[in-house]
């Protein structure tokens, strides 16, 4: 091993390393159920540990969420069940070995929320001994998230291959950035969802490099790593039109429409072959994608640009960082700073696609990773309304390895200084909304 590789993984350690310590301190200091929606997806692990079958269906929302015991129902029995599948048996086994810590019933709705930052009146056993279950899916959730880092370094290298130095500093400003800490400490299908595209994309970008007809094999991969995605949740469809775009970039490069047509149809039929088995098979899932269809009605009264344009305000601040039930907020300097990173490094990636080398088409397929994000964001702003950042977070290893290569662009021979300095600026925010805004709302750290 060269001193060069080894100190790219050196770096690379201590990147995951400081990530993993940072992410159990925002689930420690983010007491139980004081996350958006984590009462309802563990709800929905519970059931599978105990039942091992697909929950029922739970009476539709008709007040605020956070009233009438909503907040604590099986309202997330619609999401498909690849990630609570996973998670379940090892919360069945921290149950089996201690019996009695599963949380029977939850702590009353705080009647001042939405004025106060808790939505529970009182704690709720925060220590493992006391609530190993949750705890255990909490753990997994940062099991996840690393997963999440390693898959954005190897798309990095797949990218842009050799820039190890621009790999780096894809892992540490994803690893750092606030909300991306948070949303990884607690029980949701969003950590899950996004491993999974970025392996997708990985896959993808990987196959785009390839230059022989005759990768079927990888076609496949592609394919069912695809189908995993989709069982997991809907708002990964748009890995099937990232996947006809890249096939069809390597049907112009080979100038065959047929072979196109081929890799087209076998990526297709191995995406879908998940969802429709199940489908066929459970009737639990047929029920949930007839409720994402019944869901995917647009609502005239959001049918208007002034609408479209409120959803960016509270979207861009919680893409960075707000905690709790969306009602922590974080410093709004640690926006501003990330704000400048970012747009510094996108404007970088542009200025790359001008050189005489440049991946363009693996470039072209991250850009459009992340535009699909955002319209299908808006799409389904138009029928629930819900401006959160974490819903664009399936792009958000495209959007980092994006970042990262255009810094290394423009710092070229001082890239990495740049890197460097992005991901300290990153660190930096990051610490400073755990200390400033996550712990202070909620008192101590839950530590025994």
């Amino acid at each position: 091993m060269s001193g060069s590789s080894f100190s790219t993984r050196r770096m690379l350690a201590v990147i995951l390393v400081a990530y993993v310590l940072l992410a159990l301190l925002y689930s420690a200091a983010t007491p139980l159920w004081e996350a958006p929606d984590e009462p309802a997806h563990y709800l929905y692990v519970e059931y599978l540990a105990v039942h091992g079958a697909l929950p029922p269906q739970s009476p539709p929302q008709r007040v605020r969420f956070y009233e009438y015991g909503f907040v604590t129902s099986l309202y997330e029995w619609h999401q498909l069940p690849l990630y609570y599948a996973l998670i379940a048996p090892p919360v069945a086994a921290a149950n089996a070995l201690w019996p009695g810590g599963v949380p029977q019933q939850f702590p009353p709705v705080n009647p001042d929320f939405p004025n106060a930052v808790r939505l529970f009146v009182s704690d709720v056993p925060r220590v493992l001994w006391q609530a190993p279950g949750p705890c255990v899916a909490r753990l997994l959730s940062v099991v996840l998230g690393v997963l999440t880092l390693l898959a954005t370094y190897r798309l990095a290298l797949a990218v842009a291959p050799g820039q190890q130095t621009a790999a780096l500093t894809a892992v540490g400003f994803m690893a750092f950035i606030p909300q991306f800490t948070f949303l990884t400490g607690y029980v949701t299908n969003d950590n899950l969802a996004g491993l999974l595209a970025a392996l997708c994309l990985l896959a993808l970008v990987e196959l785009l490099a390839r230059h022989g007809a005759h990768d079927r094999r990888r076609v496949l991969g592609a394919g069912l790593l695809a189908a995993l995605a989709l069982v997991t949740k809907l708002s990964l469809l748009f890995v099937l039109p990232l996947g006809w775009l890249v096939l069809a970039l390597r049907a112009w490069r080979l100038r065959s429409a047929a072979h196109g047509v081929r890799e087209a149809a076998l990526f297709t039929g191995a995406a879908v072959s998940l969802l429709v088995a199940g489908a066929v098979l459970l009737p639990g899932i047929r029920a949930q994608l007839a409720h994402a269809v019944k869901l995917l009605e647009p609502q005239p009264a959001y049918l208007t640009l002034a609408y479209v344009a409120d959803l960016w305000p509270q979207t861009h601040a919680s893409f960075w960082g707000r905690f709790g039930w969306m009602n922590v907020s974080t410093p709004l300097w640690t926006a501003a700073v990330l704000d400048a990173v970012a747009l510094v490094g996108l404007a970088g990636s542009l200025d790359w696609l001008r050189a005489r080398q440049a991946p363009r088409g693996a470039l072209l397929a991250l850009w459009v990773c992340c535009g699909m994000l955002v319209i299908a964001f808006i799409r389904w702003n138009l029928c629930v309304l819900q401006p959160q950042g974490r819903l664009l977070f399936p792009a958000l290893a495209a959007f980092c390895v994006l970042v990262a290569l255009g810094w290394s662009r423009l710092a070229r021979q001082w890239s990495g200084w740049a890197g460097l300095g992005v991901v300290l600026l990153t660190l930096v925010a990051n610490l400073a909304c755990l200390s400033g805004s996550l712990v202070p709302a909620y008192g101590v750290l839950s530590l025994p």
